[in-house]
């Protein structure tokens, strides 16, 4: 096989550069692990933040992102995807998105943590699912698609240039001009999450082997509202519960956040993920909702009533859990990396958008143009092209189950909320006598231990107790098989050739 592009990944990003390439007379082939379904772009809740009404801007969606980036976002970056997102919000209505409307079809948009304006898209609890199917339907009778349900075993490279030049899948080599890696972030390295179960980082992992650079691998955004009830997995509460009068309260019954923070219920993820461990006992009172909510947010209350939970005591017991990594492949907007041949979209990438600490509904805003930006680049890029005659394949072996458990557990104790130089010492120390640390994975965890001990601060989604204080120079960590974790200034992608 030889499409002009390989994409690996069917989340947002990956679909909507697919059906952009296609458009342009591309073919591709698109590979997926598992159903459509165990993308986290699937179940993303929330919805997609634009600035759309008359009291709103891109220039006030900016300020709320590098506000809520806690001094790391790169302002060119944030300004151009704030610009693109009304624009994006339109590409997505022409592709049959039913985004809600009243009566009088006026969007019903709603309000996040950390934003200054109503101007979260939503398709009332499932806006990912509905994107998703959209973007399925243009793409999935399109005789320029080659769909291919596997898992990524590995990126080849030429021998002589470093290039990448295709993927194997089910121990067949793919080769192609352009390869992208739309295969989502990291938060499976730890026990539990938010994700589907199997986003371990493996796309990123492979890039690292490959020669790509990483970056802010140590920023993990874990999600305040999450309700474990035994026996079922984690059950994510949206952000959008607060935004429409939802409240939190401790053990006393006292509105505690705002001792935290100005914005109170609604400030960054990473203060109100912090609050709560602080205080003890923290529910979610969703009574304001009671008349609301089985329309409103029907998956979470069907999900609510299959766990038991009895909406009469209107208050959800939550607690934060691993959400989103922020840290991934160093690529500009575009999904160029420094690794010729190589694109990565979405989770997996980090561009300077989200900074320390990611902006509620910026994801799919992020994943969705990078897709379209990216499919820009490849349909600029000429065919002519022919796979070399030395390949070499950096592979990823599975990983024994023992030592999957072993790794999630060691982040889980060293990478969570609130982070110490012992505990992270501990960690390293433990990855590097380990007998698997020469599986890509391992490799992987002890670059993202070893950029959060090197941190000596406190920012966004990195907290730590020994070093509680933000430093005054905003610096990025970088990190790649040539170099290790070192600290560049804020625009983190400026030796990419875009």
């Amino acid at each position: 096989m030889k499409p002009n592009v390989i994409i690996v990944g069917a989340g947002i990003a990956g679909l909507v550069c697919a059906l952009e390439c296609v458009r342009h007379g591309r073919s591709v082939c698109l590979v997926y692990h598992g159903a459509f379904a165990q993308s986290s772009s699937y179940v993303a809740q929330g919805g997609i933040a634009a600035a759309w009404r008359e009291d709103d801007d891109p220039v006030q969606h900016m300020t709320d992102t590098i506000m809520a980036g806690d001094g790391l976002c790169d302002t060119r970056v944030v300004q151009d995807f704030c610009d693109r997102a009304p624009e994006f919000i339109r590409y997505l209505m022409e592709l049959g998105v039913p985004f809600d409307t009243s009566s009088m079809g006026e969007f019903q948009l709603t309000r996040e943590g950390a934003h200054a304006s109503d101007r979260i898209f939503h398709v009332k609890d499932y806006t990912g699912t509905a994107i998703i199917r959209a973007l399925l339907s243009q793409l999935k009778d399109h005789p320029l698609v080659d769909f291919r349900e596997a898992s990524l075993e590995g990126l080849l490279c030429d021998e002589m240039t470093g290039r990448v030049v295709g993927i194997r899948i089910d121990g067949t080599q793919v080769f192609s001009a352009n390869t992208v890696l739309a295969t989502g972030g990291f938060s499976n390295m730890f026990r539990q999450s938010t994700n589907p179960t199997q986003q371990m980082g493996q796309g990123i992992a492979l890039a690292y082997l490959a020669g790509a650079a990483l970056g802010d691998l140590e920023f993990i955004q874990f999600h305040p509202t999450v309700y474990c009830a035994t026996g079922h997995p984690p059950l994510l509460i949206s952000e959008a519960l607060r935004g429409e009068g939802a409240f939190l309260v401790n053990k006393n019954n006292d509105r505690f956040m705002v001792n935290y923070h100005e914005l109170g219920d609604l400030a960054p993820r990473d203060v109100v993920s912090r609050a709560i461990v602080n205080e003890a006992g923290v529910k979610l009172n969703i009574s304001p909702l009671m008349t609301t909510i089985d329309h409103r947010f029907p998956t979470i209350f069907k999900a609510l009533c299959d766990r038991g939970f009895q909406l009469s005591s209107y208050e959800i017991p939550i607690q934060p859990m691993v959400h989103y990594t922020l840290g991934g492949i160093v690529a500009a907007p575009d999904g160029q990396t420094s690794c010729d041949g190589l694109f990565a979209i979405g989770e997996c990438a980090v561009t300077g958008f989200h900074g320390a600490n990611r902006l509620a509904s910026n994801s799919l805003l992020e994943a969705g143009v990078m897709g379209q930006r990216c499919a820009q680049r490849l349909i600029q890029i000429p065919d002519q092209w022919s796979s070399p005659s030395h390949v070499i394949c950096h592979h990823m072996a599975p990983l024994l189950v023992d030592d999957r458990q072993w790794l999630q557990q060691l982040c889980c104790e060293a990478l969570g909320l609130i982070r110490t130089e012992s505990s992270l010492r501990v960690a390293i120390e433990s990855i590097q006598s380990h007998a698997s640390l020469e599986h890509p994975l391992f490799q992987f965890g002890l670059k993202i231990l070893q950029s959060a001990f090197y941190r000596h601060e406190s920012r966004g989604g990195h907290y730590r107790s020994d070093y509680p204080s933000t430093n005054d120079d905003a610096c990025h960590s970088m990190v790649s098989r040539q170099q290790e974790v070192t600290h560049v200034p804020t625009v983190l992608n400026t030796s990419i050739n875009t």
